[in-house]
């Protein structure tokens, strides 16, 4: 069932953090758990700061620890289980999910006998995200309906943040599976969800950390990063300077707001401070080889994405990795291992990314790359790092070249059009987008559909709301399957959200 799967798709924080400042604990955060004494506090802290340097065996000692010295409150179950579900989704094995809803069910128990509602509610929602991971979607639904109902019980920061993640993930839901929501009871908008987890972030309570991660996935992903979320993540992750997991959030963030530099920066800091940890983050390296293929350095991203890909033992990234060790491979002079590559790629997961990975990878098994697919390569990691006007010089002569074939045409006219939207050059940006419309070629290409919508974005951008108000609604209209159609949908029901509150 693909319901659950854009319900979870918000879900990208994993719970065990509480405010800690030079090792002390928030108020709000210490009521929330029950926590009694200082002491108790102080244990918290220490190993919340041993779980964000993922020494994740120091941190479950300490969680047990603080177990025995407050046995009234649920502060070290509550931290066991946030650790366990770190574990399960950085491993992706059986054995580590059984682990984490063994640990759930008694942070379930507990907090249901003890009258810890918060924690309640956050133990469905983790329970719904593993489900979602291990793609068990009835069940992840079940899990997010019941964390959703439990959070509307709730006032006040902490629930602001489940809140924003319910009504965010309610928003976002396609078309065709409007129904299951409702008959699930989902309810909102993204612009409700992303006020919400905004206003929890901004908070001392327990979950303003969660809830400035879930802010920026939930911005990225749903609103072309306009809430400006990213910097507030890298500030995080520069709070904590030796957290591997707050840098990978920071540097993957930073390459979908197209800066590579930056990500690759905190990428490497997240790949150094692994070094002293007890445990692995393995998506750093695929997501370090993205960052030195957007720019250009090929021969350094191999090795990297090439590891990921032999190395890691789930599916997630596998798809896009293996593609992008490929044209890397291609890019570099070699075509057999590069053939190689596109053999592998497989769409294990009913994921955008992952089936359009693989029809890209089918189509590059055809024939070699020719000189006018180099410079597409070239145009679009260029833009993909935000370097606009070098994106705009390799993808020209494609555009203006009437014997290639249409979709490639398509492809360089959509990508000079992203590079222009992204200078504020709104003519040359219409200009190009009207060219990937019109002459799409492959019915199945993205192109056309997303130049049309962000056709839509710059309208809005210069102020002609019932220009762009058509535009998004004909996108809405459109209902033919093309690369990543799902995504599209949700785009451009947030964007409409935001033309009927202006």
């Amino acid at each position: 069932m693909r319901i659950a799967a854009v319900l979870l798709l918000v879900l990208g924080t994993v719970h065990v953090s509480a405010q800690a400042d030079g090792g002390t604990l928030s108020r709000e955060a210490v009521d929330a758990l029950g926590i009694d004494t200082p002491a108790g506090a102080e244990a918290y802290a220490a190993a919340l700061d041993d779980a964000y340097a993922f020494r994740l065996a120091a941190a479950e000692e300490g969680f047990r620890q603080l177990a025995d010295l407050e046995p009234g409150s649920v502060g070290g179950a509550y931290g066991m289980a946030g650790v366990a579900l770190w574990r399960a989704f950085a491993i992706e094995e059986e054995d580590v999910f059984d682990r984490f809803y063994a640990i759930n069910d008694s942070l379930q128990a507990a907090a249901d006998a003890q009258g810890y509602v918060l924690v309640g509610a956050v133990a469905k929602l983790q329970r719904a995200l593993a489900f979602g991971r291990q793609e068990r979607y009835t069940r992840a639904a079940g899990s997010f309906r019941e964390a959703c109902i439990r959070f509307r019980q709730l006032t006040g920061p902490d629930a602001a943040y489940g809140q924003g993640i319910c009504q965010a993930a309610a928003g976002s839901v396609p078309r065709s599976y409007r129904w299951i929501a409702r008959l699930l009871g989902f309810r909102g908008s993204i612009a409700s969800g992303l006020a919400l987890l905004d206003a929890s972030s901004s908070s001392g309570g327990l979950l303003a950390e969660d809830a400035t991660i879930a802010l920026a996935i939930t911005d990225a992903t749903l609103n072309e990063r306009r809430a400006g979320s990213v910097d507030r993540l890298v500030a995080l992750a520069d709070a904590r300077p030796d957290s591997p997991l707050l840098a990978y959030l920071a540097g993957y963030h930073l390459l979908l707001d197209r800066r590579a530099d930056e990500a690759e920066a905190a990428l490497r800091r997240a790949k150094a401070a692994l070094t002293t940890s007890d445990a692995d983050i393995p998506f750093v390296d695929a997501h370090l080889g993205v960052a030195l293929y957007r720019q250009h350095r090929f021969d350094e991203a191999i090795p990297l994405l090439e590891s990921y890909v032999r190395t890691f033992r789930g599916r997630a990234l596998v798809a896009q990795s293996t593609l992008y060790a490929g044209i890397a491979r291609e890019m570099t002079g070699d075509r057999r291992r590069a053939e190689s590559h596109y053999r592998r790629v497989r769409a294990s997961r009913d994921y955008d990314v992952d089936l359009s990975a693989a029809r890209e990878a089918e189509r590059r098994l055809e024939s070699p790359m020719t000189p006018a697919e180099r410079l597409l390569v070239l145009g679009g990691t260029a833009y993909d790092g935000g370097r606009y006007d070098e994106a705009v010089a390799h993808l020209q002569p494609v555009v203006t070249d009437r014997d290639l074939p249409a979709v490639v045409r398509a492809e360089a006219a959509y990508r000079t059009g992203r590079a222009r939207q992204a200078q504020e050059t709104w003519d040359d940006a219409l200009r190009h987008f009207r060219l990937a419309v019109d002459r799409r070629g492959d019915p199945m290409a993205k192109w056309g559909p997303w130049a049309l919508y962000h056709m839509g974005e710059v309208e809005e951008a210069r102020g002609a709301h019932g220009a762009a108000e058509r535009i998004y609604q004909e996108v809405l209209d459109n209902e033919a399957e093309f690369d990543f159609h799902k995504s599209l949908e949700q785009r451009a029901r947030a964007a409409m959200e935001r033309i009927r509150r202006s």
